[in-house]
């Protein structure tokens, strides 16, 4: 066998070869199993025909066994042998050709088309009031895409800068109720700190004079004015406790008011603020230039914070095609490529090689080839290579062009 034409031709002229190799390694063995047990047998017939030449009869048998014996041709079994050899040197030569040659033109089917996409979703729960855009058309990179049903956010946001205000206008006056109720129980204080010095002394005098009363002869009209001075003292002295109470109990009460008013002033502020950035989320914009994709159909559903709705396939898609390493020896950066993909038949894409993957080297790589030559099995690696398009061949189509479609690719090698 020759190798000629293109190494796609080689390729098959050896799979049908190394075919018809393995025919005849079964024909031989065959073959050469029968004759080994014809012989074996006829070693045997003259051993006894030889052992009974004494008989009368040792003449007929032998007749009688040689008629019985097939004719055969001398060295039929060397001249299979020789054409077997042969064969299996032809297809060792053509798969070293073909490991050394590899293919002229690198072909593959093993290609498809990638390239950035990215998701569209909503930052916030809701339901989709409308889509800006319609499918497969090109946006840019900021351009408004949907928005959110905001109805109830801007009535969230009402009913929390209604309760601000209130509590805003509430809290001045809190604040002077509460600087009342303090400057009353400063007062209620000093009120009681005098009572209690004024009992003090009555106490005071009240005892002494009741106990000279007896020995020093004193009036009981002394006697009575003190005693009246004491319950006097005591009495005012227990309404100003009762005072002082309650100034207390009146500043607690005015300080729990304020600190609820200044946490729901609080609060509203903060819902406010929180319902001010939902509603900037309603609005959805691009993210990238790109074509839109719809993934959702059905936009009336309640969507989830997150949940992808549509997506933008990016204008710059590229090829990654699959080659056997063999295959890399006439592949090189800047090569032309001519892509072809199944879903525009009609249409043949231009581009070039723009990166190769680097190919592992080592002793398996070596014993994986010592395989591919006497085994007739391919080494199991590919190697990526990456094809970028030409701008020129994708006009008009690039909306068009998404990750994922089969392609095939073939590289000018010349």
């Amino acid at each position: 066998m020759t190798l000629k034409g293109t190494g796609r031709e080689n390729i098959e002229d050896f799979v049908h070869d190394s075919g018809q190799s393995a025919l005849w390694k079964k024909d031989m063995s065959e073959i050469l199993r029968r004759l080994s047990g014809r012989t074996g047998h006829s070693a045997r017939s003259d051993k006894s025909s030889v052992a009974s030449s004494n008989g009368a009869d040792a003449l007929p048998q032998l007749a009688t066994r040689s008629d019985r014996a097939p004719s055969r041709k001398p060295g039929v079994g060397k001249r299979l042998i020789l054409l077997s050899a042969g064969i299996i040197c032809v297809g060792t030569i053509a798969r070293i050709g073909y490991h050394l040659l590899g293919e002229g033109t690198p072909t593959t089917d093993k290609a498809v088309v990638e390239g950035y996409t990215y998701p569209v979703s909503s930052r916030i729960d809701g339901t989709i009031a409308g889509i800006l855009v319609s499918n497969r058309q090109y946006v840019q990179a900021g351009d408004l895409l949907a928005e959110i049903d905001k109805r109830d956010l801007e009535a969230k946001l009402a009913a929390a800068r209604t309760d601000l205000v209130q509590a805003q206008t509430m809290l001045p006056e809190i604040e002077t109720q509460l600087s009342k109720a303090q400057a009353e129980l400063e007062t209620a204080e000093s009120r009681m700190f005098y009572r209690e010095k004024q009992l003090t002394e009555a106490i005071s005098d009240y005892q002494y004079i009741s106990k000279i009363r007896t020995k020093k002869g004193v009036s009981p009209l002394l006697f009575s004015r003190a005693k009246k001075e004491y319950e006097s003292a005591l009495s005012e002295y227990l309404r100003a406790k009762m005072t002082l109470v309650s100034a207390h109990d009146r500043v607690r009460k005015v300080q729990e008011l304020r600190d609820t008013n200044v946490s729901k002033m609080h609060e509203a502020e903060t819902t406010v603020r929180q319902t001010e950035t939902q509603l900037s989320f309603t609005k959805i914009y691009a993210p990238a230039n790109g074509h839109v994709l719809f993934d959702k159909t059905n936009f009336a559903n309640h969507l989830s914070a997150g949940e992808a709705f549509l997506k933008l396939v990016g204008d710059d898609p590229w090829v990654v095609a699959n080659f056997n390493e063999n295959q890399l020896k006439h592949i090189k950066l800047g090569q032309r490529v001519t892509i072809r993909i199944e879903a525009f038949k009609q249409h043949t894409f231009h581009g070039e090689v723009v990166n190769i993957a680097p190919v592992a080297r080592g002793s398996a790589g070596r014993i994986a080839l010592l395989l591919s030559l006497f085994a007739f099995i391919d080494p199991p690696q590919n190697v990526p290579v990456k094809i970028a398009f030409d701008s020129e061949s994708v006009v008009g189509l690039a909306e068009h062009i998404d990750p994922g479609l089969d392609t095939f690719v073939e590289i000018d090698a010349r």
